[in-house]
């Protein structure tokens, strides 16, 4: 837990004074004043004055401001101090300040996301592999649907899909939605039509297809039947009880009927063939030896020019399933439950940490792409919502009031602060206990 809201607050508070540090930035390049560059909110404890800036730490670590006199109402403006009576900067001027501070987190998303493929980032194989069906899962919507193993998924919904990924996060944010697959198999396509149903807390689409995954045995525990038997990591099954095993779910589906039943194993180790006899054990009434099915991963770790490359060509994707999601949400297609506040982000921070500093370097690129995308959106109070006042501005040549963009902002905040709201209350029910959880939200 401690982990967590440490990582949190580092990643929050870098991403957010990063942020801030480009609209400060841009105001120097253009020569406009800045009266306050602050680290963290609330009470000043410490600063220094210079050029006319104060430069201060402040007491909550979470990020940061810059007041900025001429910019325009803003929500870092304090009572009493606010910029509503400078006189305003040239449009021009403003549109370059406001949005440096999301371009600089484009920015440095990019080099984040460069920084962790120098490091090596870790992924399933799979992903940018081919999407070819390599197991369905029975009783699953795809298991009701002509879908095959060996079935290669050209598009989804109409749009062309090639790897895996892709595939993947289509699925998983259309649950309980119906999605139209095209599938080629043996030269010919045909499509289907399921509705992927939503699983876990956060209302991810299943869809029961998975992809192929060899049957090579990547860990095998101590006091499972698989180790107790002789068998090791590493090892390749080829068969069970002479029928041929072409990947791992085969292993599982010729496993399952023969629990407490003694099964041979012809197994590949070293270039040697073996034969190794094994009890599965019964677990709920299917046979089990006690191998978890673990996805091949590879690491790419790249030079820095690749890097940079590998690095923008990542958050150019990312920014493409961004607004395809954001899109979804707009039209209920995908679930609010998807959405992490606060709490999620702490979460999935303190795993990252956990991980390794690749992978929360990764995650603060992540972070900081979604900080920059969702502060150009037009919405009243963020940057993209000053931004879309500064082009009216200009479309109609003569600046609002500053009455009226404060009524225009408080709108806007109000409704930033119901979206937490929402969004607190989804993070929360996610934390709750399974016995909590079911007993409120259960059908």
């Amino acid at each position: 837990m401690l982990l967590s809201v440490l990582a949190f607050i580092v990643v929050i508070g870098v991403l957010v004074v990063i942020h801030e540090a480009g609209h400060f930035g841009m105001a120097r390049i253009l020569g406009a004043p800045v009266e306050v560059f602050s680290v963290g909110f609330g009470r000043r404890i410490w600063g220094v004055a210079r050029g006319g800036t104060d430069y201060r730490l402040s007491l909550v670590p979470l990020g940061g401001y810059v007041r900025i006199p001429g910019l325009g109402p803003d929500e870092s403006d304090v009572v009493g101090e606010g910029s509503g009576a400078a006189e305003l900067l040239p449009r021009w001027k403003r549109a370059l300040i406001l949005v440096a501070g999301p371009a600089t987190n484009l920015v440095a998303a990019v080099g984040f996301t460069a920084v962790a493929f120098m490091l090596g980032v870790e992924t399933p194989a799979f992903r940018e592999e081919p999407p070819v069906v390599g197991w369905i899962d029975p009783g699953s919507p795809a298991a009701a649907v002509d879908l095959a193993v060996g079935d290669l998924v050209v598009a989804v919904d109409g749009k062309p899909v090639t790897m895996w990924q892709q595939l993947e996060t289509s699925i998983v944010t259309a649950a309980e939605h119906q999605v139209e697959l095209e599938v080629e198999r043996g030269g010919a396509r045909h499509r289907v039509t399921m509705v992927p149903e939503a699983v876990t807390r956060y209302g991810f689409g299943y869809s029961g297809i998975q992809p192929p995954v060899e049957p090579v045995l990547v860990q095998v525990p101590a006091g499972s039947a698989a180790r107790s038997a002789g068998l090791e990591p590493g090892d390749r099954v080829l068969a069970v009880d002479g029928e041929k095993v072409d990947q791992f779910y085969d292993l599982i589906r010729l496993i399952s009927p023969h629990p407490n039943q003694e099964i041979a194993l012809t197994v590949e180790r070293g270039g040697r063939r073996l034969e190794i006899a094994v009890v599965p054990r019964d677990v709920g009434g299917e046979g089990k030896i006690g191998v978890p099915l673990v996805p091949p991963t590879r690491i790419d770790r790249l030079g820095p020019v690749a890097a940079l490359t590998a690095a923008t060509r990542e958050c150019h994707r990312m920014t493409v399933e961004t607004f395809r999601i954001i899109g979804r949400l707009l039209t209920r297609k995908t679930s609010l439950n998807q959405v992490s506040g606060p709490i999620g982000i702490a979460q999935i921070s303190g795993e990252a940490a956990r991980s390794g500093l690749e992978s929360l370097i990764w995650f603060m690129g992540l972070i900081s792409l979604q900080l920059g995308i969702f502060n150009l959106l037009p919405i009243p109070i963020l940057d993209g919502g000053h931004l879309t006042i500064i082009g009216f501005e200009s479309a109609i040549r003569r600046d609002l009031s500053f009455k009226v963009k404060e009524r225009i902002l408080e709108v806007g905040f109000y409704a930033l602060i119901l979206l937490m709201v929402v969004v607190l209350f989804n993070d929360v029910v996610k934390v709750l206990p399974n016995s909590v959880y079911n007993f409120f939200f259960s059908p």
